[in-house]
């Protein structure tokens, strides 16, 4: 098999099978008490801010979805405009833990 076949396929599972992450607000990253996980997918560059100091800084509503906060996104470092906007993994704690 191709490498390049391989990898399409690998990558397609990387993600969920509906659309309802690209709508994540940052009121509800925010709600959970994570940080954003701000990653370049070129360089690897990343930074983790507080959503609600993220949205005074950029002029941002609350209520600004993820994906289109990564769709605006430039890396400080390399200048690409390829990122991506998470919340921080691993701060949420499951209840009864």
């Amino acid at each position: 098999m191709h490498w390049k076949k391989y990898w399409r396929l690998e990558q397609r599972y990387d993600e969920p099978k509906n659309d309802a992450w690209r709508e994540v607000p940052l009121a509800h990253v925010e709600s959970l008490d994570c940080q954003l996980w701000l990653r370049c997918n070129v360089c690897g560059h990343s930074m983790t801010p507080e959503p609600r100091t993220f949205a005074a800084e950029h002029h941002l509503d609350m209520e600004t979805p993820l994906l289109l906060i990564a769709r605006q996104l430039k890396c400080t470092h390399c200048n690409e405009r390829r990122a991506r906007c998470w919340p921080k993994p691993y701060e949420i704690e499951l209840k009864g833990s």
